[in-house]
């Protein structure tokens, strides 16, 4: 997990075990739990037939996605709890439905899976979808409804085609996941230690997914931490390319040991690991360097320099990579009007200035929309403090 996400929030295995086994650190995301049955086949009927149940349920293929940022409409606004509203916007061909009215292409909602229940689409894949109807007309999914990738839909697809149980569907959900987890998942193995050779203890070891949307990463993680002699297992990888890192923070001497397989310090010279469903990677070496960590503040003013509404005013602090291993926080003001952020590791950020609209009507606080909000680079070295100055929209 990265330094920012480690001092904001509780680690959780959030993960829905049921139709949609989906590997990775959540946060906070709790499913009321609709799954009646024991087995297999019980619950793939309690996800399609009680009268909690998805209203829609389909075959579907991802065509493409987007960020957007604002309500996504009732009932969906009281399962994603996503800072400031961000959401993903789903385009999805209807391939066979089984129930309700849809078909042809349909936009499907759900949230960044960032602690909000969002489920994890893939571009160019097949899921089965079970989702309900929003106020604005598209759809709503989240990782509680049993949506999942069509390969790994099998029990409830019998179920919905009418087709006799398998051996396998009489299983438990337990005993399913573990009986079939190694065929759609890989394997990673290895030992992370200092550059001197001394074993790197109790360090978070992740594999972060290689995407080119721009989308939250996928993160699969050993939950054990790197053994006293550096060795790790991570399990439950789903296949693609990923980037391995390893870190360890010292908050007191305000700094980590960090590093990417191979052996280095950087994200642009990590070498990518592929993996495949059923692989078992072994071997996985590499070292760790110790990484000074800075406290940055950030004050926001205006061009004329008029008093500010900061109420409902955040700054974003994100670092363009994509791993583990990034810093990426969202800050509100504290008592002193700054906008601290803690552990921040050296390199280079992109900052934006944001307003939070108001929940229920989506608007900007009428006393904030005449400013336009900053976006720059900043680069930190050491402690530092930088000033965010806004215009005036016109």
């Amino acid at each position: 997990m990265n330094m920012a996400k480690r001092c904001a929030v509780l680690f959780s295995l959030g993960v829905v075990l049921g139709l949609a086994f989906t590997p990775g650190r959540a946060f906070a995301c709790i499913c009321g739990d609709r799954r009646l049955g024991t087995t297999m086949r019980e619950i793939a009927a309690s996800y399609s037939e009680r009268s909690n149940s998805s209203k829609i349920v389909f075959e579907g293929f991802v065509e493409r996605q987007e960020v957007k940022t604002g309500p996504i409409g009732a009932p969906a606004n009281t399962l994603s709890i996503t800072l400031a509203g961000t959401h993903r916007v789903v385009s999805v061909r209807v391939l066979r439905a089984y129930r309700g009215q849809v078909s042809g292409d349909v936009t499907v909602l759900t949230g960044m899976g960032l602690g909000d229940c969002g489920f994890d689409f893939e571009t160019g894949k097949e899921y089965l979808v079970y989702a309900d109807r929003v106020d604005t007309g598209s759809l709503f999914t989240s990782i509680c409804t049993g949506t999942s990738p069509l390969e790994q839909a099998g029990p409830a697809l019998r179920f919905l085609r009418g087709e006799e149980p398998t051996a396998d569907d009489l299983l438990d959900g337990q005993g399913y996941f573990d009986k079939v987890q190694s065929q759609w998942h890989g394997t990673a193995c290895g030992r992370v230690t200092t550059a001197e050779g001394a074993p790197l203890n109790k360090g978070s070891v992740d594999m972060t997914r290689i995407r080119d949307e721009p989308l939250p990463p996928e993160v699969a993680s050993d939950p054990n931490l790197s053994k006293p002699d550096g060795s790790f297992c991570i399990h439950g990888i789903r296949p693609g390319k990923y980037v391995l890192t390893a870190d360890k923070p010292d908050y007191a001497d305000h700094s980590r040991w960090m590093g990417y397989y191979p052996g280095v310090a950087k994200h642009s010279e990590a070498v990518p690991i592929e993996v495949h469903a059923g692989d078992y990677l072994s071997g996985l070496h590499f070292s760790v360097r110790q990484e000074r960590l800075y406290t940055v503040h950030f004050r926001i003013v205006t061009s004329d320099e008029s008093p500010l509404p900061l109420e409902g005013l955040g700054v974003l602090i994100d670092s363009t990579d994509r791993d583990a291993l990034a810093y990426h926080l969202r800050q509100n003001r504290n008592e002193k009007g700054i906008y601290p952020a803690g552990y921040v590791p050296p390199g280079r950020y992109l900052v934006q200035t944001y307003v939070q609209p108001d929940f229920k009507t989506g608007k900007v606080p009428a006393e904030l929309s005449k400013w336009r909000m900053v976006k720059q680079e900043v680069d930190v070295r050491s402690d530092s403090e930088f000033v965010l100055k806004l215009n005036t929209a016109e």
